[in-house]
Formats: structure tokens, C-alpha cells, sequence
């Protein structure tokens, strides 16, 4: 846990971790100031056509951290952002920052569902969603969820028509404002919501000192700098989709581009006319600009290093993409790291980029351990533990904290691999259960809990099912009455979608079968799921690939 040192050999790391410069007193809250001050007219990133300064992105992240003091929030006070890929999702993050406040940024895929556990969990003072969202009112379903839980925040803002009860997002007021002083370094100032093993999402804290340490270290190990043009199209409210638009290329004094979704004749347009020379994200992204790539004119600039973290990436995939002129380098990391905490050089061997899941970053340890926590030796398999200057401050809830993070600071994540003896990283697969959908991670227990009570559903257990492209996908096997058979996956879908599931979750495959296995306990045996018969398969989604994973 990335705290105070309580031990003679914490205290002992965590001096090394400031004499390398990883730990510094730096904050988030400090950088888009520090930057402006430095290059006001410099670029600091193009949205859908509109490109905005250092200068303009100051001035308007300072307005609205003032408007958010104004109206009551106080430092230490979350500010909940739930917006699709807009520049007020970027400019109510990074004003959290500058108000003292904790950021809260939430996934737009997340319904009813989810929300109200979310909103039960953080209770914020202030809250930020989209007035429509394709067939959905956000700020309906948020103020319901609100009134339900008896939550009433200072602050509601609405991204746009105007709403009842909701402001607008306030526009850029170049005045003088006095504004709180930021949060020490090792205080929180980012809580996002992962799904992990149980239905609950959870809620990591992260500090300033923490993802400043990940910064230098990205920085270090792709060897970037003022030079770096980044492509972000992930959801900016996603730790990798925020970090790649805005907090990194601020961190480095550099610029993105950033796509309101991904669209990948778009990503190949912009790359070349832009200059872009990195790109971090999911297995789906490198795959797309890999296969554009090799039809594309010879004279079509391509994408320097692209990082692929989040989900499994084939080695035939690098090795396209090298053959087309992008070097793919494979990462390892999650929330709790502060984003990757391995991750291979665009110079190192194919060997092993194809096959490794990247070198560890510095001051960041990791060791494959038995099931009695005891070290195994390099190279051999076992369960993953992390320790280091990237790591999380705490989860929300005490007893995940106690679960996960042990008294020697080393956390579980939960992953089965091995770590050689350079430091290489190889991960062999999961102990949570969980379903990784282009590195959107989804609980398999919060899935089949919306599925069981669906009317004629009598038993389920889901999965993930390889995917061609995400990496992963929803894949549900289920026991349903003879009226749910006729009926087909329909009415199941029709119900998820009543009870507010985020259509990511979904199934792709329901696979009905007579029985589903367990061991005497009535613990499901789901390595025997992809053996079973099917009496039907239904499909809802892209044709999947056969078998679980």
C-alpha cells in the first residue's frame, strides 16, 4: 500500500522510491497550471476539429473549479463525472483536481445497475452526466437514483439541453480566483469504480504521488517527452483513456488527439495528418490499425509504438504489426497500479514482445508465490503479487483493503503467472472471475445474478468466450423452462435491458443446456462448461468463437 512506511524495510523502499525521483512533490492538481505558465499558445490537444491551448484549458479547468468551490464542495469531496467523450469530461476531471476534490470519473456505459452502487459508495457532492445518451436520460436516471438513496449533492451539472435542477457546465472566465490548496501528495485524488470477483463494483483511491510515479516511469520507458503526439480514443472516463488524453501529455508538455469513439479509417487519417507517435489501449485498437495498415498506400504514415494493455493480444498480431511499421509492445497494469507497472520497449527483441507481457518498471516488484504465499522460483508459475511506488492508497471498503493488501505492502490482484529473472512478465490467466471485454473488466456473479431472475431462468453460470477482436466476450450457459426455450434469447435481453444492465454485458453465446455442473457444495464447476451439450445455442451479439476461456 502506497503509505507512509511503518517498518524499518517500507520506510527503507520508500526513501529509494524518492531518491529516484519516482516519489516527488508533485500533484495532479498542479500540472495544467505549471504547463500553462510555461507554453500558454502551445497545443495541447484537437477534439472533433477544435484544438485547445495549455492557456485555454487553464483558464477554463480554473472557472469551473471555482464555480464547483462556490456552490459548496469542499476539498476531499468527490465529483462524480459520468459523460461519453466530450471536452467537459476532461475539464470536470482535471477541475476536481483544482477544487481539492477527489475525481470520480464513471463509465457512460453504467446504468441503474450499476449507479446506485456507485453513487451508495462515494457519495458525491457533486455530480456531472449527459442530459440524452442515445435511447437513455442520465440525468433522469440519476436524479431518481439520488432521490432513492437520499443523496442531495451541492453541485449537478448537465451536459447538454437544458435540465430541471441540472446547471451547465460553466464556460472559460479568464479572471483571478482564489482556489484551495491541493490535497498532500499521498492523500487520494482519483476513486474509480473496477469490477472484481464479487457483484459490488470496486472503488480503488489513488494519489498524486502514485500516478505522478506511473507518469515518470511511462515516460522513462517509451522514452517520451515534449516530442509525443498521443491518439486517445479509449473513454476518458477510464484511467487509460483520462491518462492518454490529457494527463500524460500535460505531464510531458506535449499534445493528443482525441476521438469521440473509436473508429478506425478515422484513427489511420488522424495518425498520419497529426503526427501521432503513440497509442495506448486495448488489443481491439492495435488489431484494427494493424489490418488498415496493410492495405493502406505505402506512403500512409504509421502509428510509432503502440502499448496494448487491458486484454491478451495474439503474437501473430505483433508480428503483423511489425511487418507493417508499428511496433506493438505488450503492458501489464490495472486501476490499482496507476495504470501499467510492465510493459516491453518498442527496441526490444520480437521474441519477447510477442510473447511477454513487458518488463517491470522501476521500483515496482513482482513475484509469483504458491498457494501459501511463499516466493517460487523465476520463471515459474504462480500467483502474482505487486508491490511498489504505483500502488493504490486503499479500496473504499476496509475489508477489500484487508483482503487484498497484505502487512509487507504486496497487492493481490488476483492473476496467475510468472516473472523471470530479468523482470520479464508473463501472465497464464486469472484467479478472479471476471470477463475482460477489450479491457472492460465485468463481473461474472453481477451478470448471472440479472440473468437468474429472469422469468423461466432456472439455473446459470457465465464466463468469458474467446473474441476475435475485444479479446473477451459475455458468454452465458443457462437451464431455462420449456416456455423460456421457445420464447428464445430475446426475452432474456428485453429483461436485462428493464433491469438496467449495461448492454456491454450482454451475452454473446447463451449456451441452454439440461444441467449445469457442481460440486457438492453447489459450487459451479465452470471449467466444464465448454464440454457440455447444448440442447440450443442462442446468439445476441458477433459471431463468437466457440469455447470458454
Amino acid at each position: 500500500m502506497a503509505t507512509t512506511g511503518e517498518n524499518p524495510e517500507q520506510r527503507y523502499r520508500e526513501a529509494g522510491y524518492r531518491a529516484t525521483g519516482l516519489w516527488t512533490e508533485q500533484t495532479l492538481a498542479g500540472l495544467v497550471a505549471a504547463q500553462a505558465a510555461r507554453h500558454p499558445d502551445r497545443d495541447l490537444f484537437l477534439f472533433q476539429g477544435r484544438r485547445v491551448t495549455y492557456g485555454e484549458f487553464e483558464v477554463w479547468t480554473r472557472t469551473v473549479a471555482a464555480d464547483l468551490v462556490g456552490r459548496g464542495v469542499r476539498p476531499g469531496d468527490r465529483v462524480l463525472v459520468q459523460l461519453p467523450n466530450c471536452l467537459e469530461a476532461l475539464v470536470l476531471q482535471v477541475a476536481a483536481f483544482r477544487a481539492g476534490a477527489v475525481d470520480v470519473p464513471v463509465m457512460p456505459i453504467y446504468r441503474q445497475h450499476e449507479m446506485r452502487q456507485i453513487l451508495a459508495d462515494c457519495r458525491p457532492a457533486a455530480v456531472c452526466t449527459a442530459t440524452e445518451l442515445g435511447d437513455r436520460a442520465p440525468v433522469a436516471e440519476i436524479d431518481a437514483l439520488l432521490d432513492e438513496l437520499g443523496l442531495a449533492p451541492a453541485v449537478r451539472y448537465a451536459v447538454g439541453e437544458a435540465h430541471p435542477g441540472w446547471s451547465a457546465v460553466p464556460g472559460p472566465v479568464d479572471a483571478p480566483v482564489e482556489l484551495p490548496g491541493p490535497p498532500p501528495v499521498d492523500e487520494p485524488v482519483l476513486l474509480l469504480y473496477t469490477s472484481g470477483t464479487t457483484a459490488a463494483p470496486k472503488g480503488a483511491l489513488l494519489s498524486s504521488r502514485a500516478l505522478i510515479a506511473h507518469l515518470v516511469n511511462f515516460r522513462d520507458a517509451l522514452g517520451a517527452g515534449e516530442h509525443t503526439v498521443t491518439l486517445a480514443a479509449t473513454p476518458l472516463s477510464h484511467l487509460g483513456g483520462f491518462v492518454a488524453a490529457v494527463v500524460f501529455p500535460v505531464f510531458l508538455g506535449g499534445r493528443s488527439v482525441v476521438m469521440p469513439g473509436w473508429q478506425p479509417d478515422t484513427a489511420v487519417e488522424l495518425i498520419d495528418r497529426e503526427g501521432v507517435n503513440l497509442m495506448m489501449g486495448a488489443t481491439v485498437f492495435a488489431a484494427d490499425l494493424t489490418a488498415r495498415y496493410e492495405s493502406a498506400p505505402a506512403s500512409t504514415r504509421r502509428l510509432d509504438v503502440y502499448a496494448c494493455a487491458g486484454a491478451a493480444i495474439a503474437p501473430e498480431v505483433v508480428d503483423r504489426a511489425s511487418a507493417v511499421g508499428m511496433a506493438v509492445v505488450r503492458a501489464y497494469g490495472m486501476t490499482e497500479t496507476a495504470g501499467v507497472c510492465a510493459v516491453a520497449w518498442s527496441g526490444d527483441p520480437l521474441a519477447r514482445r510477442r510473447e511477454w507481457d513487458g518488463r517491470l518498471l522501476r521500483g515496482m516488484e513482482m513475484q509469483a508465490v504458491d498457494d501459501e504465499r511463499r516466493p517460487v522460483p523465476p520463471g515459474t508459475v504462480g500467483h502474482l503479487r505487486i508491490r511498489g511506488p504505483q500502488l493504490l492508497t486503499a479500496y473504499t471498503d476496509p475489508a477489500l483493503t484487508a483482503g487484498q493488501i497484505d502487512a509487507d505492502g504486496w497487492f493481490y490482484p488476483g492473476d496467475v503467472g510468472r516473472v523471470d529473472a530479468e523482470g520479464w512478465v508473463q501472465i497464464a490467466g486469472r484467479t478472479k472471475d471476471i470477463v475482460n471485454r477489450g479491457g472492460e473488466k465485468f463481473s461474472t456473479m453481477d451478470i448471472e445474478i440479472a440473468i437468474s431472475s429472469c422469468p423461466g431462468v432456472r439455473r446459470v453460470a457465465v464466463t468469458a468466450v474467446a473474441d476475435e477482436r475485444l479479446g473477451e466476450a459475455v458468454g452465458a450457459w443457462i437451464v431455462v423452462d420449456d416456455d423460456l426455450l421457445a420464447a428464445g434469447p430475446d426475452r432474456v435481453v428485453a429483461h436485462l435491458h428493464e433491469r438496467g444492465l449495461a448492454r456491454q454485458k450482454t451475452p454473446v453465446e447463451w449456451h441452454v443446456v439440461d444441467e449445469i455442473p457442481a460440486t457438492a457444495i453447489g459450487k459451479v464447476q465452470k471449467h466444464r462448461l465448454a464440454d457440455l451439450p447444448d440442447r440450443r445455442v442462442w446468439t445476441t451479439g458477433p459471431t463468437p468463437v466457440k469455447g470458454s476461456r
